[in-house]
């Protein structure tokens, strides 16, 4: 019988659970985790935040679920070495040995710049379940807060806490908002949006320092502005957890390297998700960690039966009504790339099409998802396009 270690329990660990169930029904499967509950979505805990959703609510596998697909779940037994040699993962408790291949699938942690001060109370980051109810707690207690990082989370962030009856206030360090999604036409036309919706947004603002004594009571970017509120959450990217493969010996960058068949430079040891990096690129978003841990599965069972290729990037966000749509290549790299952009101020929609060889590679949609949905099936499609004026219809 096959037996299978999977280090950590996120959405990459999960689908890696049902992809070998489906391949091998009789294999052995431990995952470890250093939370003390079963699976939950990580993009739900924005409705924890806003309220929307009750901690028991947000997780989606509770122990049963593990135990009905054959799984043994050591939850709150965080790993703490890898041996790819004798193929054993060690815990603080204990060592279990003798496994035929091992899947990290670590995640990533957010990432806090070095702010100086950054370490009082009221400072919080979101990644787990603990941390959403913490900053709805601090949320109930104070009049203003401030969220630092205009990127997707930032702004969802924003939005759960004015759902929940905050004044939040979003700081971007450039002169946009999710600079990884949008152009500048689209970020101005989403502050107008979040504007109505009771979202502040100050741009060209670097934090250099945290103020308070044991608490925050505001912030300072490095021109000498203040900014005052009694919580600070800090949303500035993400970093790959590469550490238990870098102490095991595993070749790693910003992420763990792997191969196209999700193998690390360790022989029977494959990495999936947030933590691993493929081609110059690590994953961040929930497409990566679905596409490569099913690769990873499958191969670890059958090598060479999947091939992972690349995830096509793309970002949905949903808040209080807004439809926004990034995907593909929205910002044309050479001259043989044609853009094409609708704007109507009136209703605060912004479409973008990114074109080449008049095939549809990029596309930015804020303000209709059937638009959205039209312009994801032509990047999937590949379908020639030959009359533009009809480009932007539903």
């Amino acid at each position: 019988m096959t037996r299978i270690g999977i280090v950590g329990n996120g959405v990459a660990a999960v689908t890696a659970v049902r992809e070998i169930r489906k391949i091998a029904p009789e294999a052995e499967i431990h995952v470890f985790s250093d939370e003390a509950v079963g699976y939950y979505p990580r993009p739900k805990l924005i409705d924890v935040v806003a309220g929307r959703l009750a901690e028991q609510e947000v997780i989606r596998y509770h122990p049963d679920w593990y135990e009905e697909n054959g799984v043994d779940l050591h939850i709150s037994e965080p790993v703490i070495r890898i041996d790819p040699m004798s193929m054993a993962l060690v815990t603080s408790s204990t060592s279990y040995d003798r496994f035929d291949r091992i899947l990290i699938a670590t995640g990533s942690h957010p990432f806090v710049p070095p702010i100086k001060s950054v370490e009082k109370s009221g400072v919080c980051v979101l990644r787990t379940l603990d941390d959403a109810l913490t900053i709805r707690e601090w949320t109930d207690r104070t009049n203003r807060q401030i969220i630092v990082g205009a990127g997707v989370l930032g702004v969802e962030i924003a939005a759960a806490v004015r759902a929940a009856g905050g004044n939040p206030l979003v700081i971007s360090n450039t002169n946009q908002i999710l600079p990884a999604q949008l152009d500048k036409g689209a970020s101005d036309m989403l502050i107008r949006r979040l504007t109505d919706m009771g979202i502040e947004v100050v741009l060209d603002f670097l934090c250099s320092e945290v103020l308070g004594d044991e608490r925050v009571t505001g912030v300072v970017s490095t021109k000498g502005d203040r900014l005052d509120g009694g919580l600070m959450v800090v949303a500035t990217g993400i970093r790959s957890n590469i550490e238990l493969a870098k102490d095991a010996g595993i070749k790693c960058g910003r992420g763990i390297l792997v191969d196209n068949h999700m193998e690390t430079t360790a022989r029977g040891v494959y990495a999936a998700g947030d933590c691993m990096e493929w081609n110059g690129r690590c994953g961040g978003i929930i497409p990566t960690a679905l596409d490569t841990a099913r690769a990873a599965a499958r191969n670890m069972f059958d090598f060479g039966s999947a091939m992972y290729e690349g995830t096509v990037p793309s970002n949905t966000l949903k808040v209080a009504g807004i439809d926004l749509t990034s995907i593909g290549a929205i910002r044309p790299e050479t001259d043989d790339h044609e853009t094409i952009v609708v704007r109507d101020e009136e209703t605060a929609c912004y479409y973008k099409a990114v074109l080449k060889n008049d095939i549809v590679v990029g596309a930015i949609v804020l303000g209709d998802a059937r638009i959205a949905r039209k312009m994801r099936g032509l990047i999937t499609s590949r379908e020639r396009i030959e009359d533009r004026s009809s480009l932007f219809e539903p």
